[in-house]
């Protein structure tokens, strides 16, 4: 069984496959103009091909840039953690304390607020610094990545935060390190709470993430979400990459899955695995909703519903319909080994697609967020 160092490792892959350098100054990060350079309008025969160059050449740029861990070793701290030794807290009321806003006019009447997973392994700290997190080549490659999902039908709201050290799985769970966790999960709940306060302005929103930004989105949910003011303008939360399970919905009870495709105020989770794969980071009791039919009933979804698996790599910016299909079993979405296998980089332990939770089923996550967005909109006209 691989290290559960792989957990988030192969998130840090999985960024620099989708890189797109943003400015530096998030004042003039534009979320690829809240359109994305994923997005394929209706002018699409006219523009893909220029599009599909400026990304090749862009996420070409982060490939070879990025650190390309192999997933054998982990750097880790000298010195167990203390709280008194973490980084400052970001400053959310700082437009340098995010790693994109939207730019005025906003052209969706929907915003994101998107958690990046982990980038971050070091031997310095448990916690990755402020000056860190801008410099971190990977996380901008997230937000063209995972987070272009919702390009097409909000706006970007993403913090930089002290994310908890890749080290941190190689700890005991009873291990004072695991506090690093909620160092970084406490920016994550500033940062929404300034959103809040600052931007949203009665605004409908998405939660999304991956891994440990999923990882946080779960909290911040049993936290926050139980307040009908603030679950009244959720539109639905994609909590990728990381379980929600029969607990935890016993526990908050105001946290529902989705159990149709154009549910709202719902959960959308799910973990990627084949049906031997040789780690898991499946929790027990897992709940998991299908990406292909947004459905959490258990059924096989034919490779025919999926819309298009998105990939960059050295053979370019590559689309493939109908790329594989598949079925939750256990609280685990699994899929058959998939045709490309040999490509995929990221790939560190067989039959484990943690890395890919949004590659695979791209446009299906894209098309689901905007039904999901008209059905919230349609449904609140007047309000």
């Amino acid at each position: 069984m691989g290290s559960p160092l792989l957990f988030f490792l192969a998130d840090s892959i999985s960024a620099a496959d989708f890189g797109r350098r943003n400015e530096a100054n998030p004042e003039t990060a534009d979320f690829l103009s809240c359109k994305g350079i994923l997005t394929i309008h209706k002018r699409r025969e006219r523009i893909i091909t220029f599009k599909r160059a400026v990304f090749f050449f862009t996420a070409m740029m982060f490939f070879f840039l990025t650190p390309f861990f192999s997933g054998l070793s982990c750097a880790a701290p000298g010195h167990s953690f203390d709280p008194n030794l973490a980084p400052p807290p970001p400053d959310y009321s700082s437009p340098k304390s995010w790693a994109v806003l939207p730019k005025a006019p906003l052209p969706f009447a929907v915003d994101v607020f998107f958690v990046h997973p982990t980038t971050y392994n070091s031997d310095e700290n448990w916690n990755q610094s402020l000056e860190g997190e801008t410099a971190d080549r990977k996380v901008q490659g997230v937000m063209s990545g995972q987070a272009g999902v919702f390009s097409t039908s909000a706006c970007l709201y993403a913090p930089y935060y002290r994310q908890a050290n890749l080290a941190v799985l190689h700890t005991p769970e009873n291990s004072p390190e695991r506090k690093s966790l909620d160092t970084a999960y406490s920016d994550v709940e500033a940062a929404f709470d300034t959103y809040m306060a600052t931007w949203n302005r009665g605004r409908p929103f998405i939660l999304a993430g991956h891994s440990q930004g999923s990882q946080h989105l779960l909290r911040l949910m049993e936290r926050r979400l139980g307040d009908p003011e603030t679950a009244k303008r959720l539109v639905a939360a994609y909590i990728i990459g990381w379980s929600v399970t029969r607990d935890d919905l016993a526990r908050h009870p105001h946290l529902k899955m989705a159990e149709t495709p154009d549910q709202t105020g719902c959960i959308v989770s799910y973990n990627t695995q084949g049906p031997n794969p040789g780690y898991s980071i499946v929790r027990e009791g897992a709940v998991a909703v299908n990406p292909l039919t947004m459905t959490i009933t258990g059924e096989h979804a034919e490779a025919g519903l999926n819309l298009g698996a998105l990939f960059c790599d050295g053979k370019g910016v590559r689309e493939i319909s109908h790329y594989t299909g598949g079925q939750t079993i256990n609280g685990a979405f699994v899929i058959p080994t998939p045709s490309n296998v040999k490509d995929l980089d990221a790939i560190q332990i067989p039959d484990f697609y943690h890395p890919y939770d949004y590659a695979f089923f791209f446009r299906n996550l894209q098309k689901n967020a905007e039904l999901r967005t008209k059905k919230y909109l349609d449904s609140h006209v007047g309000q």
